[in-house]
């Protein structure tokens, strides 16, 4: 894969088009040395931005949690994503919006710095998120060391950099365990997500996740409960212990970059994803979602 920094094409900076190459911050940053930064990751279908507008407002929350406004109102961020895509002739892809504070003050303090945004578009390369066989054989989480927080404790409602600290760790470790991902427990011992992604479980015919207390609200998460519902399938949104793995009998996680993906293995315990119908029946669902009228209808509001 082509280091991203590396790359050719344009990237939407501060309200204008720069090249690729050009698209820099200075080392000095306030977002790089506090964390001050939040992103958002849109996939794209068919040439189009998919809930392109929910991003966008979840960008903005997440600005505000972290005390600092985006300097570019939710046209303008739509106009700039669809420019963006469009620019790259791009059809099957992923969308990263940042915004962090910049480089006037280095210190805890940050109240009069300012604020940068950008948007930047790629065509998704096969395995990008797991192996391509992952629909059918599933993928391995391992269980980390490392917790979500309380939101006592941090601003786990908004997708920020910083909360992906624990992610990136703990997905490494799974990587070199031999897992393809970890799961996360929070400050409880209860089950929370995947480290970019959220969790469901099946048993007899009902779906059951965790609450999102100590993560953000996932927008693949939502769509999977709006599937749910209209099917008539039962779902249970509550807390979950790590016992529930053993009472389960399938799983699967979802989210903008991977979809909807089969989990065959969570540490030691097994599941059988190709002989689970209602594993099936919401990767299918999902992908039908993504190339249907109606999201085309969604990409567009």
């Amino acid at each position: 894969m082509i280091p991203f920094d590396r790359r050719t094409g344009e990237i939407w900076l501060d309200g204008r088009h720069v090249p690729w190459a050009q698209a820099r911050l200075h080392v000095l940053s306030h977002g790089l040395h506090y964390a001050s930064s939040v992103f958002e990751g849109v996939r794209v279908y068919g040439g189009a931005p998919f809930l392109l507008r929910e991003h966008v407002a979840r960008l903005r929350a997440s600005a505000r949690l972290l005390d600092f406004d985006l300097e570019h109102d939710d046209d303008a961020l739509h106009a700039a994503t669809l420019d963006v895509v469009a620019r790259a002739g791009i059809r099957d892809g992923y969308v990263r919006m940042n915004a962090w504070r910049g480089s006037e003050v280095i210190q805890t303090a940050a109240l009069h710095t300012s604020v940068h945004t950008s948007v930047a578009a790629w065509e998704i390369p096969a395995g990008y998120y797991a192996a391509a066989d992952a629909l059918d054989q599933g993928i391995a989480l391992r269980t980390a060391e490392y917790r979500r927080p309380s939101p006592q404790f941090a601003p786990v409602k908004s997708k920020a950099a910083g909360n992906y600290m624990i992610g990136t760790v703990s997905k490494n470790q799974a990587l070199r365990a031999g897992y393809d991902d970890a799961l996360l427990l929070d400050d409880a011992g209860l089950i929370a997500e995947a480290t970019g992604a959220h969790l469901f479980f099946t048993r007899a015919g009902v779906l059951h996740t965790p609450t999102t207390r100590c993560t953000i609200d996932g927008i693949t998460r939502a769509q999977i409960l709006e599937l749910a519902r209209r099917a008539n399938i039962p779902c249970t949104v509550e807390d979950l212990s790590p016992d529930f793995v053993r009472e389960a009998d399938g799983a699967f996680v979802c989210g903008t970059a991977c979809e909807v993906l089969p989990v065959s293995r969570i540490d030691d315990h097994t599941y059988e994803p190709r002989r689970n119908d209602l594993v099936r029946r919401m990767v299918t669902g999902y992908r039908a979602l993504t190339t249907s009228g109606e999201a085309a209808r969604a990409w567009g509001r």
